[in-house]
């Protein structure tokens, strides 16, 4: 917690702790004629003091907000065939190509492979995973890159990705089989 924070935080226990102590004293000022409960005294210190990060901050849900919208035009991009080193819809897409399109339309730079995108972004667990957040794999495909595959995860156990050879950009569930190829999971 840095100077601030603590400032903050300590400041605002002093005012509860100071209005909770009031309320039944007498009073020598009225500052407001609404009475203040004990459960709004615990819901803002609840919201000031325990749960801060709770609230995102501007630049942060901007960030989140360019997320979902890369969310969605990968969406548009469902059937759109496979294509080794694609990077459009028009001439399709390999995996980090979707990836890379979508993010570049919602104004957010990635690099071109999945292994680059993996170092580019923060690692999060996987229990952490948000809509947005990028998933990646190991395929047997190729066997020479640790992480040669990603997707971008919806929520719900679903990821979008542009799979291989023959298929075409498409939802899958993260079951058995991906689990057990992930490498890790990254927040842009």
């Amino acid at each position: 917690m840095n100077i601030v924070n603590w400032a903050f935080t300590t400041t605002c226990c002093v005012l509860l702790f100071g209005i909770s102590n009031t309320a039944s004293a007498t009073p020598t000022h009225h500052f407001s004629q609404k009475k203040i409960s004990q459960a709004d005294l615990q819901k803002a210190y609840q919201e000031l003091v325990l749960n801060p990060s709770q609230k995102k901050s501007p630049k942060k849900h901007q960030q989140y907000k360019k997320k979902i919208h890369a969310v969605s035009i990968a969406k548009k991009q469902l059937k759109i065939r496979y294509r080794w080193g694609g990077t459009s819809p028009r001439r399709g897409f390999d995996c980090s190509g979707l990836i890379q399109y979508s993010f570049k339309k919602a104004n957010i730079s990635l690099p071109r492979t999945a292994a680059s995108q993996y170092k580019k972004t923060k690692r999060i667990a996987v229990s952490q995973l948000q809509a947005g957040d990028l998933i990646f794999f190991h395929t047997p495909r190729r066997k020479h890159v640790r992480v040669n595959h990603v997707g971008i995860y919806l929520g719900d156990n679903n990821f979008i990705h542009s799979p291989r050879r023959g298929k075409t950009v498409s939802i899958t569930k993260l079951n058995r089989y991906w689990k057990r190829k992930i490498i890790g999971a990254g927040r842009v």
